[in-house]
């Protein structure tokens, strides 16, 4: 199938309908813009989603999002057609970068097949490593094993580094999202001001999802990245951050618990020390999980939520919480207790009428958190401290 349609007499357009039922999470499929990483433009929507049929608008069901892959596949496959005829190395890599989105929206909420979603997931890799410029991004590769698990990562250097070792944020996925689109588009933002970024994937991650279990205790697993970082050369691993999106931000709560002496900063965007009651998860929602997790049933997961609840702790590293007080997958209310249990190292900025991942403000507070990490691994004073305050009008 392509995502063409030369019969068309009319310019593709969004249907309304698909809006209606969409609108939550619509503003993700243009996320950051970025330079090299994967990037949607609001054509490759419109094409993408244009005719699509009225009876399959259930956002719960399988068949909806079977439909959504079938799109999003096919234009991706468009713009591999288009990178392998293209006549310069620029043009080739653009469209790469756009075949690597378009897998992408193609699975992320897809979770009927593990293989199928496991092959897209590779197909986003493979288009993200032929879209880099290498002459413009310094990024290198590797693994490691970690019980039994291989997890591949990425280093990248911004630009300078070499005649000193530079600061390093370690960034972390949530359940749904990928190192190379929505990580990588945040890691941009801190190598725009001179930091290393160190992005993997890790259990139940990435490529790993669906192959693996997300871990109960994912602090091991940063204790493995820190000690792999004490021995880069170009680093220094006195001066680390974390950052951690969705179920990524509750990660770098563990990561502030365990190993705050380890990292000198740390942003949890969207995360919390409680997940929601699982029975009363939407059910696409509830299928993410189960999948991430591998879950049997809703007793199952329902204790891994239990055992994954955090308890107030005291902070040896500075935190930023970024927070939608609509979200209602991390409670606003238990994060709030904890910020004003810890006090004034834990900085909470709320956007009132936000949901998850506050995604109609992520370009505003994306500028504010990487100042916000750049000025305490790098012991600068932000240019606009006032940028950074707890609450943000609606």
């Amino acid at each position: 199938m392509s995502a063409h349609h030369p019969g068309a007499s009319k310019p593709a357009r969004l249907p309304e309908a698909l809006y209606r039922v969409g609108a939550y999470f619509l503003p993700r499929l243009m996320f950051l813009q970025t330079r090299q990483g994967p990037q949607t433009h609001w054509g490759d929507v419109a094409v993408a989603l244009r005719d699509f049929p009225e009876d399959l608008l259930d956002l719960s069901s399988g068949a909806f999002w079977q439909e959504w892959k079938v799109r999003w596949s096919a234009l991706a496959e468009d713009y591999v057609a288009g990178a392998q005829a293209a006549l310069t190395a620029a043009g080739a890599r653009r469209a790469w970068r756009s075949a690597a989105a378009c897998y992408h929206w193609a699975e992320f909420m897809y979770f009927d097949d593990p293989l199928e979603k496991t092959r897209l997931r590779q197909a986003v890799k493979d288009c993200f490593a032929l879209g880099i410029d290498h002459q413009a991004l310094r990024l290198t590769t590797g693994q490691f094993v970690h019980d039994g698990v291989t997890v591949p990562y990425y280093l990248a250097l911004p630009p300078g580094a070499g005649a000193h070792r530079v600061p390093c944020v370690v960034l972390s996925n949530g359940l749904d999202s990928v190192t190379e689109l929505e990580v990588y588009a945040f890691a941009e933002q801190f190598l725009d001001r001179g930091l290393a970024v160190f992005m993997f994937d890790g259990p139940g991650q990435g490529i790993n999802v669906g192959r693996n279990p997300v871990p109960l205790r994912f602090e091991h697993i940063a204790e493995r990245i820190v000690a792999l970082l004490e021995n880069e050369p170009a680093l220094d691993a006195r001066a680390l951050g974390f950052f951690g999106v969705s179920f990524g931000g509750h990660l770098a709560l563990r990561v502030a618990r365990h190993l705050g002496d380890r990292f000198r900063a740390v942003v949890n965007l969207s995360g919390g020390p409680a997940i929601a009651p699982f029975a009363g998860l939407p059910r696409r929602l509830k299928e993410d999980f189960r999948f991430a997790f591998q879950g049997a049933d809703e007793a199952a997961m329902q204790d891994a939520f239990d055992d994954l609840a955090l308890p107030p702790f005291p902070l040896a590293t500075d935190l930023l919480s970024i927070h939608g007080a609509r979200d209602d997958i991390f409670p606003l209310a238990a994060l709030a207790a904890l910020a004003e249990a810890q006090g004034e190292r834990h900085t909470l900025q709320v956007y009132p009428g936000e949901a998850h991942v506050c995604l109609n403000y992520i370009n505003q507070y994306t500028t504010g958190l990487a100042d916000w990490m750049a000025a305490r691994l790098a012991r600068v004073q932000p240019a606009h401290p006032q940028l950074h305050s707890t609450e943000q009008p609606s």
